[in-house]
């Protein structure tokens, strides 16, 4: 028996062997693959891990994500589990709750909320969500993940227009081309006429008469210029033009289809690591869905529990404007109004998602849009949270 077969059988029966200890570590590859060791060591872009009782060196290229177990790695110090990318950086750890709090020291209730707080990166745009369990639950808006459909129907309604603005200057470019082009024609008819009319009189035609029609058609030959030069730098101008409105419709519809077919998403936490999540549900009625990152402890922002905070009560709104992530904004309840708690907080682009919080940390609301008028100030109006507890109930109490 070689020494190779001889070391695998010793290792499988120190398996089936009782009181022997189970796998410390985890490496999940791109295939589906999972691979179970006690000894993993990263190198570069390389790592290394222990199987059948020798060492393999594959690429981190081919790693989804690494979970340690609170084992001794092979510098012989202990770590929590930590998840990493297809780069090979460092992502987050099992307890991302306890490494945060360590890392950011939150001083009060809103940092502490805002340790909860991701930016979400979507093959459209980005935008804002927050973890509502310990287990991973992120919710955002549905917007956010699947595009909004009031945009899309405003995106639908301007492409439409669009297409009909530009097809009615091309079928005006085609007339004036017609016209152009029967212009010139005439002009020849008419020199071919006045060279026969030479021809055939030869000495017997009026000298002023001829003088003034060479003068005309000299004219109208300039004119024929000057209109064709204009007509060419109008017809450069739209093919110009159209062939960027064809390319900037071809780009959205890609980013809109490629954003209602994505299933995973990258998530940025609040100290600037990445990790990614995938769709748990989306909601029919409320611009609402629910994300999960899988396998870890996570920090949450836990729901007003003392009744509906009071108007005037000071809120804060977090979010990624601009992606400018972890972003704090403070203002007022200004009033309730059907599923929507109404503020005064800025909301801006990006912060869609993202928790309305109390002083104390509670959240109240998900950030969900904001309304401008012409003669005040906008609202900034987020969904009620006891909406989001109704509508996904069956996940909050697995």
């Amino acid at each position: 028996m070689s020494l190779i077969r001889l070391c695998i059988l010793v290792f499988g029966l120190l398996l089936l062997s009782p009181g022997v200890t189970v796998f410390a570590h985890e490496i999940e590859l791109k295939s589906g693959s999972i691979i179970k060791t006690n000894y993993i060591s990263r190198s570069g872009s390389q790592l290394t891990y222990q199987q059948f009782g020798g060492m393999i060196t594959i690429s981190l290229s081919e790693v989804e994500r690494i979970t340690y177990n609170g084992a001794t790695d092979g510098n012989g110090s202990r770590s929590a589990r930590t998840s990493v990318d297809s780069a090979g950086a460092a992502g987050v750890v099992a307890d991302l709750a306890a490494l945060l709090q360590e890392k950011l020291a939150p001083r009060t209730p809103v940092e502490t909320a805002n340790i909860s707080v991701v930016s979400i990166t979507t093959a459209a745009g980005s935008g804002s969500g927050f973890f509502i369990s310990e287990d991973g639950l992120i919710v955002t808006n549905r917007h956010v993940v699947r595009g909004s459909r009031e945009d899309d129907r405003q995106s639908a309604k301007k492409i439409e227009e669009a297409d009909e603005s530009f097809a009615s200057v091309k079928k005006a470019l085609e007339r004036e081309k017609e016209r152009l082009d029967q212009y010139e024609r005439s002009q020849k008819r008419n020199r071919i006429t006045l060279e026969k009319a030479v021809n055939e009189k030869k000495n017997g035609l009026d000298a002023e008469w001829l003088q003034d029609t060479r003068t005309s058609l000299e004219e109208k030959d300039r004119y024929l210029q000057n209109w064709r030069a204009d007509y060419q730098a109008r017809q450069d101008r739209y093919l110009k033009q159209a062939r960027e409105y064809e390319q900037q419709k071809q780009d959205f519809r890609q980013r809109t289809t490629a954003l209602a077919r994505q299933s995973r998403f990258t998530i940025t936490l609040a100290d600037g690591s990445e990790t990614s999540a995938v769709i748990y549900r989306i909601s029919d009625q409320y611009d609402l869905a629910l994300l999960k990152i899988s396998g870890y402890k996570t920090p949450f922002i836990p729901p007003v529990t003392a009744g509906k905070p009071a108007l005037g009560q000071r809120v804060f709104a977090i979010g990624s404007p601009l992606q400018m992530n972890n972003s704090v904004t403070s203002g007022v309840i200004s009033h309730y109004r059907g599923d929507y708690v109404q503020t005064n907080a800025a909301i801006y682009p990006g912060n869609s998602g993202g928790p309305l919080v109390t002083e104390d940390g509670q959240v109240i609301g998900v950030n969900t849009m904001k309304m401008i008028t012409e003669k005040f100030e906008g609202l900034g109006f987020a969904i009620n949270f006891s909406i989001v507890r109704s509508e996904f109930d069956d996940f909050l109490q697995k």
